[in-house]
């Protein structure tokens, strides 16, 4: 018989065994003990991946000898070391991942930082990002006026009609039944541990935004808020759903090439029944726009 004990290829030889019922409050404690350096990295190693898009060890779920060596060791041992002393504060940790001068970087390319750097490894440049889908449908909400910003409460079927205007995070998730819309975004899978999602650019993602009723459902709501509909002519009408989908002020030629559009739709004879008018196929567009779908 092997009494409990901690890891012993973390604890050495000389690790004594658990003494207090089941172990598992003395196992948690060893796990985040100031003492056992790992836990500490490897939960700053994720949190620097969520904001940057890439993690210092590339391998988030892998600290070992196989994996890659850390871009930046000292910096990940001093995140490490601050967020401990800081009692483990992940508030404080992003606080101070969020204010550096690394973070606040414009993804704007370098040409003489390119040429040493393509991978952008020493972070010259802000990486830029597609947001994730949770992040996407809560932004089609948003841009339609309609997200449900409450607390709390019971999870909901978000595919169900008439679609919830909850956020995301409170969607029910059925393990044996994952919906094909997850898939398609990379929706990591509920029955194993993921440390890094997928990413992949595939048709489905776009025909999704093309043609999907909830995203349908959102351009309307673009083109019905007060803001637009109070506009008074075209080119007020443009600038309002620019500001409201990017929260941005739309460029003259960008005015000009949404007035255009509108005309061109217009003018087109023997619309279908229920198909979306000018103005709400505009605010679609702009949904369907890298500006829209990327951290830039």
């Amino acid at each position: 018989e092997v009494p409990r004990r901690f890891v012993q290829f973390l604890a050495g030889d000389d690790g004594k065994p658990f003494e207090q019922g089941s172990g598992r409050l003395e196992l948690a404690q060893r796990i985040s003990s100031p003492q056992n350096p790992l836990t500490a990295r490897v939960m700053v190693n994720r949190v620097w991946m969520e904001h940057f898009g890439s993690a210092i060890v590339r391998t988030p779920g892998d600290f070992g000898l196989r994996s890659e060596p850390p871009t930046h060791p000292q910096l990940l041992d001093y995140l490490a070391a601050q967020f401990v002393e800081e009692g483990w504060s992940l508030k404080k940790l992003h606080r101070r991942i969020v204010l550096s001068s690394a973070y606040q970087q414009s993804s704007a390319d370098r040409p003489e930082c390119h040429a040493v750097d393509s991978d952008n490894r020493l972070l010259w440049r802000a990486n830029r990002r597609r947001i994730d889908f949770e992040a996407l449908r809560d932004s089609l909400l948003a841009a339609a006026g309609r997200l449900d910003t409450k607390l709390n409460g019971r999870s909901i079927d978000i595919w169900a009609q008439p679609y919830s205007t909850r956020r995301s995070v409170y969607a029910f998730i059925d393990r044996q039944d994952l919906p094909g819309v997850f898939r398609v975004f990379d929706f990591s899978s509920p029955d194993v541990s993921t440390p890094q999602r997928p990413q992949t650019t595939v048709p489905q993602q776009a025909l999704f935004m093309m043609n999907s009723p909830f995203v349908v459902e959102q351009a309307k709501g673009l083109a019905a808020r007060s803001e637009v509909t109070a506009a008074a002519d075209a080119p007020a009408k443009a600038q309002a759903l620019y500001r409201a989908a990017l929260a941005r002020e739309a460029t003259a030629d960008e005015v000009q090439l949404a007035t255009q559009f509108v005309a061109a739709v217009e003018s087109q004879p023997g619309e279908a029944a229920g198909a979306l008018d000018p103005w709400q196929r505009c605010a679609q567009a702009l949904l369907m726009t890298n500006e829209f779908l990327f951290v830039d």
